[in-house]
């Protein structure tokens, strides 16, 4: 096992990607190549959000001539900074890709779709979605978003009106086991480390390159100026490793043991354990469970020499409380494990040993805004979530449990909006079959992805760029609230918005839930609401809001004992300890010859559909992005070498693609990017691009918490031909 930091050798190809995407976003559209033309043209500045990924990025959006120029990141934004991540420069073209869909679509019984015009569809929508409602009850209609706030927002509330509350962020995408268990120990399912001012950080399997912001960037840029102690924990060395002072390798899905090890050292110190008790529920009862926990036990499962856990506990004890592990964002690096829903759990407790919530240098939790005095307040329903029974600890329902109740005929209406489950949730065969199973399954998309491949209708979407859009409140130290116009005309003529669509389903089907004629409309109750003028914020994109920072003081957390709750019987209800314990992955990497087959994001790519954007595609061919690493020793023993092509197998795929041979992976695992493996010619750029790594994974989700298992799986990797 590895058990030291590994050295840097042989790793650029990823860094220079994202160098390369970067300066690519600079002149988007070839408009004004000198200083002569652009003389000529005048450009106009509209302020928007991002939508590559749910943190929705504030930014200035330079259009000449009707065609975006360039996008500048709004340096008030907390997670901007200033400026975008590789990902929000490529999808500022997203407008633009040719594949663009221009009418609806139904399937005919042939299985082919035939074009139908908008008063159809919206029609024969609505009155399916009533018929279900009635038939089956509103139980049976259920909705998947990308989670960006106007998707969720509008749809969330088209399922109120019908009397469902199943609406749900794509889970392979979301953290949502990392949320539930946050909520589960805290009430609050989000925290942001202040990076810039901690003095000890621990970040668990999450490269916060590839997976978070440039606000992340910076911050842990300025930490580790200041002299702080940034340790990265994964079992492979990512780009963020120039950002770290330490990198700690562990077995993949291990990072829980390494948690418990720490806090069962923190625990000991008397003056840290006197500070929690007081505001933690039911700590004795934790300590006692940790007592078997030690270095030396964590070392056996983690492959993390004892010495350096000892070590590690004594850093965050004397920073205390400038210090705090990280598990946040974790984009699925570190995630999508048997154990992962507890390991947020006991990073919160552990945190809450060390005293740094809401303290600089510490972690701020995230306040929840109050929308009942908005105009257009959530509509309750009094349905129970779907999904509830059998995933109970995840805090906003789970969408992986909505698939699984799909496939055995419990849903009978589905509406997904740019949610391309089929290419990115485990075993996609299955996710077809959960799909047919449904008599009305509607894709709100902008292109034909794989998921719209298999509804009966298909709308098309417009892209983020040309429609106004719903205000998003970011940050946990300092809130501020963004707001989003429509930046250029549409690029096709017979697309709508997601506000649109979801509008008029709603009046179609004469449900009385008011909607705004507008989402301008919708954008200015929700700022009044937070006390920001709406027309004032669109002049300059991201403003403070009154949103209060939450108390954190004993008595004050939402939970039921009004402290941080070390036991939970919830969890001892839904089949999971009582409070957080060692759980081991499902999936065994003791086995010789067999890998377990881990994935994430890349700097540049977050999801399938960015995959598709000509500029994202070209940058990953170049650099050969879609290959699987394998360590280098590993390799050595089956004749691999570097670029060679490697056949990855098990029992539910066999798939070929290039080897990257390192010393930065872990030698029980192997390394596949989850965006890649698209088969579908409607997605040009992506279409044949690397190999889906779902394929390889059974559809399992986690006890309890109701995520898709997605680094549960072992592959053997040969060379091919051999």
């Amino acid at each position: 096992m590895m058990t030291k930091a590994i050295t840097r050798r042989g790793f650029v190809a990823a860094s220079a990607a994202t160098a390369a995407l970067a300066a690519s976003g600079t002149s988007l559209y070839g408009c004004a190549s000198d200083a002569a033309e652009a003389a000529e043209h005048t450009a106009s500045v509209v302020n928007t959000q991002c939508s590559a990924c749910p943190k929705q990025c504030g930014y200035a959006a330079y259009v000449v001539d009707g065609s975006l120029d360039k996008v500048i990141g709004n340096s008030t934004h907390p997670y901007a900074a200033g400026t975008l991540c590789a990902r929000g420069f490529g999808s500022a073209t997203a407008s633009q890709v040719e594949e663009r869909l221009n009418t609806p679509l139904r399937k005919n019984a042939a299985g082919f779709y035939d074009e139908i015009d908008w008063d159809t569809a919206i029609t024969e929508i609505a009155a399916n979605l009533k018929t279900i409602a009635t038939d089956q009850g509103p139980q049976a209609i259920a909705a998947i978003t990308d989670g960006t706030s106007t998707a969720q927002w509008y749809t969330t509330r088209l399922l109120a009106a019908f009397g469902s509350p199943n609406s749900y962020v794509s889970a392979s995408a979301a953290n949502s086991s990392i949320a539930s268990g946050l909520a589960l120990a805290t009430g609050y399912s989000a925290y942001e480390p202040d990076y810039a001012h901690a003095k000890v950080l621990v970040i668990l399997g999450a490269s916060v390159i590839d997976a978070p912001d440039p606000g992340t960037v910076a911050g842990l840029e300025a930490a580790k100026e200041a002299g702080a102690q940034i340790v990265m924990v994964d079992s492979r060395l990512s780009q963020s490793s120039s950002l770290a002072t330490e990198f700690m390798g562990v077995r993949a899905g291990t990072e829980l043991a390494l948690v418990l090890s720490l806090a069962h050292e923190l625990l000991n110190d008397a003056a840290l354990y006197q500070a929690a008790a007081a505001t933690m529920e039911g700590l004795a009862e934790w300590k006692a469970a940790l007592s078997d926990y030690t270095p030396a036990w964590a070392a056996e499962i983690t492959g993390v020499p004892a010495d350096a856990i000892v070590s590690l506990a004594k850093s965050l004890a004397n920073a205390a409380p400038a210090a705090c592990i990280d598990v946040t964002w974790m984009a699925m690096f570190g995630g999508s494990y048997a154990n992962t829903g507890e390991l947020a759990r006991a990073v919160a407790l552990t945190n809450t040993v060390l005293g740094c919530w809401n303290t600089q240098g510490g972690a701020y939790v995230a306040a929840p805004v109050d929308w009942t005095s908005c105009a257009f307040a959530p509509v309750a329903t009094t349905a129970t979530d779907i999904t509830a029974t059998e995933a109970p600890l995840a805090v906003d329902g789970s969408a992986a449990t909505l698939i699984r109740l799909a496939h055995d005929g419990s849903v009978g209406g589905l509406v997904l909006v740019d949610a391309n489950i089929v290419a990115e949730y485990p075993d996609p065969a299955y996710v077809e079959q959960a799909l047919a199973a449904c008599s009305l399954t509607v894709a709100v998309t902008p292109i034909m992805t794989e998921t719209a491949q298999q509804c009966t209708y298909v709308l098309p979407e417009l892209e983020w760029s040309e429609s106004a859009q719903i205000p998003v409140v970011s940050g946990a130290k300092t809130p501020v609230v963004t707001v989003s116009s429509a930046v250029v005309e549409p690029a096709v003529d017979n697309a709508w918005s997601v506000a649109d669509i979801m509008t008029a389903v709603a009046q179609s089907a004469g449900v009385s839930t008011p909607f705004p004629q507008t989402v301008e409309e919708a954008a200015e109750a929700l700022c009044s609401c937070l006390g920001t003028n709406y027309d004032g914020a669109c002049t300059v994109g991201t403003v403070s809001c009154n949103v209060a920072a939450p108390e954190v003081q004993a008595g004050a957390w939402p939970t039921a004992s009004g402290k941080v709750e070390c036991v939970s019987a919830a969890a001892d209800a839904a089949g999971v300890s009582a409070c957080p314990v060692w759980v081991a992955p499902t999936a065994s990497d003791e086995t010789e010859g067999l890998y377990r087959l881990t994935t994430g994001n890349q700097a540049l790519l977050f999801a399938t559909e960015l995959t598709n954007l000509a500029p994202l595609a070209d940058i990953a061919k170049e650099y050969d992005l879609e290959g699987i690493w394998i360590n280098a020793d590993e390799a050595s023993r089956a004749g691999i070498a570097e670029g060679d092509k490697v056949t990855i197998s098990n029992d539910h795929a066999t798939a070929t693609l290039n080897a990257h041979v390192t010393q930065l992976i872990e030698p029980s695992a192997v390394y596949m990017a989850c965006h890649y493996g698209v088969e579908n010619e409607d997605e040009k750029n992506a279409n044949d691009l690397g190999v889906r790594q779902a394929s390889f994974v059974p559809f399992a989700l986690e006890t309890g918490y109701g995520a898709p298992l997605l680094q549960e799986s072992m592959v053997t990797i040969t060379k091919a031909g051999a």
